[in-house]
């Protein structure tokens, strides 16, 4: 069998020269800039001309971690430019998503000269016609797709009109672009915010998306940030910290608050004040809790058949919570979701948050449903949508017929092989050195085999899967137990990688995920 390190080079794809050049230390220069880019430079002119006449800048964001963390950066960014700089992070129950025109009256009311939009802006239409009859500018920051009408604005930065790369990239990321721009340095903080965001939006962690997250790591490892490690009990901070901790914490905000409590969160990445941040992080813990709360109660309270084709249902969570439930029931039952609960504007009418994987697109289901659809977006694996009350159950027979149609592609089991006396530590810090893992760039799974069920012990009266290796490494698993073996018969155990810490003593937690 050839060494770990070339099965995993030949699981990626990658050659030695290869991993060497991608295990060496991040560099700064590895990301692309766009301080010399005509639109940027442009946006800074007029940036400059407010701040000769004392204007004053809205920076609107949006209510996920990724226009927080965009809405943050550009309002650090702006007053340390010499401009008075307020920012807002619309409520997702009050205001909904984007600029709208009935808060560009009550920008231009409050004395703004410009309105920077972050996150959000390429498909404000209404908003942006009601800026220009009141003669109050916006820039656009945005990364989303434009649709078929332009934006009426002079200025739109923008992946596409910077022609930055072929990678996409989070408005974070751009916005810590553009903030290099601005003040001609690179400051390690607003970084930092920009790579948060480029895990948060699921970008792919390939080129300088990869480095901007190693770059934060690499920080971090020097000087942790407190706004992060006030969300997590870990002193031992990676990707995956971010990804199962820290982010759906400060998600958990614009999910839960109905009124502009979400703007605490500018406050605690902005002022960065410790005494107010100690504060401000305790009431995310809490919140973070009640979601949990919420989710788990809905969760505990549904009937799902394990034999339905797909998995439609309504709740009374609040609107925000829909995605979180319909990923825990797509992870469980590994089938098409959709979880629907009533408008909080509007409860005639359901929201709805859709979930999938290879093999059923969520885009098609949008394009062959038969119903109204009032409004539809997402992505082939996760889209949202509303309908009216009196249309669930027609939208329910068709996604299930749907469902029927278009089968989800079973999950192959491919792993690295792997010997026993190989699953150690040594072999985590060497799989370490192809981190951080994200989309496009997954973590790998590793294939151990021929084990004898026999040998196995258990936690829990059977119910889950423990095998001690050693004094820091055991094989465990959630979803495999005593009655997931036949006796006579071994088996093959597909698992990752996972370190856990507990006191501030670290160990290595090898998750089994399936058995065949």
């Amino acid at each position: 069998m050839d060494s770990l390190l070339d099965r995993i080079c030949q699981h990626f794809r990658i050659t030695k020269e290869e991993y060497e050049r991608i295990s060496l230390p991040p560099s700064f220069s590895n990301l692309p800039l766009l301080d010399d880019n005509p639109i940027v430079l442009k946006a800074i002119k007029r940036l400059e001309n407010v701040r000769e006449n004392k204007g004053k800048i809205l920076v609107y964001g949006d209510y996920d971690t990724d226009g927080v963390m965009s809405a943050s950066i550009l309002v650090r960014a702006f007053r340390e430019f010499g401009i008075q700089t307020e920012g807002y992070l619309p409520s997702r129950y009050q205001d909904g998503y984007g600029l709208t025109a009935s808060n560009v009256d009550k920008i231009f009311r409050k004395g703004y000269s410009l309105i920077f939009t972050c996150d959000n802006g390429v498909t404000a239409h209404e908003a942006l016609k009601e800026a220009k009859k009141l003669g109050i500018e916006v820039i656009i920051l945005d990364h989303h797709e434009f649709d078929d009408i332009p934006p009426e604005t002079d200025i739109v930065i923008h992946p596409e009109t910077t022609k930055y790369g072929d990678t996409a990239i989070s408005a974070g990321y751009l916005s810590f672009v553009f903030s290099h721009a601005l003040l001609r340095k690179m400051d390690p903080y607003l970084l930092s915010l920009g790579a948060v965001s480029t895990i948060s939006d699921m970008m792919p962690f390939l080129s300088y998306n990869r480095e901007i997250v190693r770059l934060m790591l690499e920080y971090m490892k020097k000087k942790p940030i407190a706004e992060f490690s006030m969300l997590t009990e870990r002193r031992y901070i990676d990707e995956s910290v971010f990804q199962m901790e820290i982010i759906p914490k400060i998600n958990s905000i614009g999910r839960i608050e109905k009124g502009n409590m979400i703007n605490r969160l500018l406050r605690y990445f902005v002022d960065r004040d410790p005494k107010m941040n100690a504060a401000i992080s305790s009431w995310i813990n809490e919140e973070n809790e009640k979601r949990k709360e919420l989710t788990k109660n809905a969760l505990d309270e549904l009937s799902v058949s394990p034999s339905d084709l797909a998995i439609v249902v309504q709740t009374s969570l609040p609107e925000g919570l829909n995605g979180l439930l319909a990923s825990r029931l797509l992870a469980t039952y590994q089938k098409p979701v959709a979880v629907f609960s009533p408008m909080e504007k509007d409860p005639s009418l359901l929201v709805g948050s859709l979930r999938s994987l290879e093999g059923v697109n969520i885009l098609d289901v949008f394009k062959e449903i038969n119903i109204p659809l009032l409004s539809k977006g997402g992505h082939p694996f996760a889209g949202g949508c509303s309908i009216r009350k009196e249309d669930f159950e027609s939208f329910r027979k068709e996604y299930v017929f749907f469902a029927l149609k278009h089968k989800i592609m079973e999950k192959n089991n491919d792993g690295i092989d792997i010997l026993l006396n190989e699953c150690n530590m040594k072999s985590y810090r060497l799989i370490e050195t192809f981190s951080p893992f994200g989309l496009g760039w997954e973590a790998p799974k590793f294939l151990i085999k021929g084990l004898n069920p026999t040998t196995f012990t258990y936690l829990k009266g059977g119910k889950y899967l423990s095998i001690k290796l050693s004094e820091d490494t055991k094989i465990f698993s959630f979803s495999l137990g005593e009655n997931s073996f036949e006796a006579g018969e071994k088996v093959n155990l597909l698992l990752n990688f996972r370190l856990n810490e507990f006191k501030g003593r670290l160990s290595l937690n090898l998750m089994a995920e399936r058995a065949f």
